[in-house]
């Protein structure tokens, strides 16, 4: 079986888990494979995909994907195929060909909505038509990568632009810990002023300064703010996707923030204290009195900028808190009572053009301009998207894991309902009754991602590692970093991630219960790792499948190694003369190791059941 065949199986149980109920078809697995697609590469929730798979007799189409504002259709057929399947030629030109002819015939039954969206955007040419064949094996030939480079649509019945691509393991595993395919929502923001020079034009072309960036440095009423952010909560558009620090609550600095802004005597004075919001943005149209809504003449502002999909990359802090006082405020009273209430915002225009000629120059941007309000290196990298697929997949098995700086209280917000937090402890239930856990709120159902990271350095090395590597897993700059932290799909499952964490969860718990000491979490870990000698993907997870198969049978194997943590730190005191402190910073004498090994078998009456499991 290929590597990444085992995450895919793995995840179709829990699709088969939570929605089999539904539809009888999911007990296959080639039909679930349809579930998976959408879910885990084109962020569809679970509950719509049975609307958007057309299966049966389906001229070569298993399922579709419309995301309108972006003015995309894909088209996907889906072959859930052992190692030893070939893909058919056949299959694949038959694909690159009947679907379109069927749609443009207008006689597509399996999905009336599907047919209806065709109708009307294949005339569109700002529309893409994706054709995507995904197949769970690397096993085809040379003339089927022919057919895909060499695609090209035949007439002119479609106006659309229409691109093919294949897709194989290899593919559908880097997708699904990277650049998954989503719908990104556009957003148009105006920003007004109130006149001309509250701005500061930095125009490249105009000003002999080709070398800079077109920028903007406008003067803002905090109102106007507040509705651009009102505006885009409303569109449901992601505001603060590029920023690092996000929003975190209203202690420290955001207090001062909220306190100048509460007050009447004071909040004037704020443009003065407040460092001002930065934005970058794809467009930036300058508005003056002939061109701004009349909303905003009626505020006194006749001049400005219209933003297409602006992003703040600092000051979410600062944005925030000012929702977080106006929102108590009617328009008519809040335009009057924060009249002289202004902020400095920095605006980057980065087209296309800038992008290509300032390549990564956004992305410094955003670092270097939150790098002086104390956001770490760990923030920075807890950000790929490699991580926050990994949350995804957690949260599907009931545990929250914490990436982003702000993502403690947004699942303290979202699970603070009781109906959510029930159905994400239901999610759990397996897992904890198999490792034998009780989560008592929803902070045990928290997982910080350091913590998870040096649990898994832990096994895979050793507890010296994750004792002196253990600060550096989410250093971007750090070899642990860039050769272990960003490679962990490769040593365990996405299932084994968890399991392992969980794990160490459970032997920090009860040191916390016990003596403080014992049992040592990163011992544990890194016993029950060393006795997995061979650590290439399909033995090591075979092993882990072992341990982790049922409560008695890890229970057995856990209790072993937690008495031996035990054992090892009792010998290393008694024959060394050296503390706990000191042992837990030093490598593991291999031979002390050997020897409290036979020293814990003797607490078990019954020492071949137990060696038997050790074997696993």
């Amino acid at each position: 079986m290929s590597d990444f065949r085992r995450q895919i199986k793995n995840d179709l149980v829990l699709i088969q888990r939570d929605w089999g109920h539904l539809d009888q078809r999911l007990s296959r697995d080639e039909f679930a494979f349809n579930y998976w697609i959408l879910s885990r590469l084109y962020s569809l929730e679970e509950d719509t995909i049975p609307s958007h798979i057309t299966e049966a007799n389906d001229k070569n189409i298993d399922c579709f994907v419309h995301y309108e504002d972006t003015k995309e259709l894909f088209l996907i057929q889906n072959k859930y195929y052992e190692d030893n399947t070939a893909v058919s030629r056949n299959d694949v030109a038959d694909f690159l060909k009947t679907p379109l002819s069927v749609l443009l015939r207008g006689d597509y039954t399996r999905s009336p909505e599907l047919q209806k969206i065709f109708n009307r955007i294949h005339q569109d040419s700002d529309y893409k038509i994706w054709l995507h064949f995904y197949v769970t094996n690397e096993h085809h030939t040379a003339d089927i990568d022919g057919l895909f480079n060499e695609f090209q649509l035949d007439g002119d019945n479609i106006k659309a632009y229409v691109g093919a691509k294949y897709f194989d393991i290899n593919d559908i595993r880097s997708m699904y810990f990277e650049d998954r395919f989503t719908e990104k929502t556009s957003f148009t923001a105006i920003l007004p002023t109130r006149v001309r020079a509250t701005s500061l034009d930095v125009r490249p072309e105009e000003y002999g300064l080709q070398w800079m960036v077109d920028l903007r440095y406008v003067m803002v009423n905090v109102a106007d703010l507040y509705q651009v952010y009102k505006e885009a909560e409303k569109k449901n558009y992601a505001l603060f996707e590029e920023n690092i620090r996000e929003y975190l609550g209203t202690k420290g600095i955001n207090r001062g923030i909220i306190d100048t802004l509460k007050s009447s005597e004071d909040r004037e004075n704020f443009f003065y204290y407040n460092n001002g919001l930065t934005l970058i943005c794809e467009a930036c149209e300058t508005l003056d009195a002939s061109t701004m809504p009349e909303k905003h003449k009626k505020q006194n502002s006749y001049y400005g900028f219209k933003l297409k999909n602006p992003q703040i990359v600092n000051g979410c802090q600062t944005i925030n808190s000012i929702a977080e006082v106006l929102a108590h405020y009617d328009d008519a009273r809040m335009y009057a009572e924060f009249a002289k209430v202004f902020v400095l915002v920095k605006i980057f225009v980065f087209d296309e053009g800038t992008k290509n000629k300032k390549r990564g120059l956004d992305g410094n941007i955003v670092r270097y301009t939150n790098s002086q309000n104390g956001i770490s290196d760990k923030a920075f990298a807890s950000k790929r998207n490699y991580f926050l697929n990994i949350q995804n997949e957690f949260l599907a098995r009931g545990y929250l894991l914490l990436v982003k700086p702000s993502d403690r209280n947004i699942f303290n917000d979202t699970y603070s309902e009781p109906t959510k937090f029930s159905t994400l402890r239901k999610k759990a239930e397996s897992i904890n009754e198999k490792l034998d856990i009780r989560p008592r709120n929803l902070n045990d159902h928290m997982i910080p991602l350091e913590k998870l990271l040096r649990a898994l350095l832990a096994f895979y090395e050793d507890a010296h590692a994750a004792y002196t590597k253990g600060m550096t897993v989410l250093k971007p700059t750090s070899n642990t970093y860039k050769h272990f932290s960003l490679n962990i799909e490769t040593h365990f499952t996405v299932d084994h991630m968890l399991n392992i964490y969980l794990l160490y969860s459970k032997a920090e718990n009860e040191k916390k219960l016990g003596d403080k000491r014992f049992p040592i979490p990163y011992y544990v870990l890194s016993f029950l790792g060393n006795a997995c000698t061979d650590k290439d993907f399909e033995t090591l997870n075979n092993k882990l499948d072992f341990l982790f198969f049922s409560q008695e049978r890890f229970l057995s194997i856990y209790n072993f190694y937690k008495q031996l943590t035990a054992t090892y730190a009792e010998e290393y005191r008694t024959s060394l003369n050296k503390d706990y402190g000191i042992m837990v910073k030093q490598e593991i004498d291999a031979v002390m190791f050997a020897k409290c090994f036979n020293m814990a078998l003797g607490f078990y009456p019954d020492k071949q059941k137990i060696m038997d499991y050790l074997k696993y």
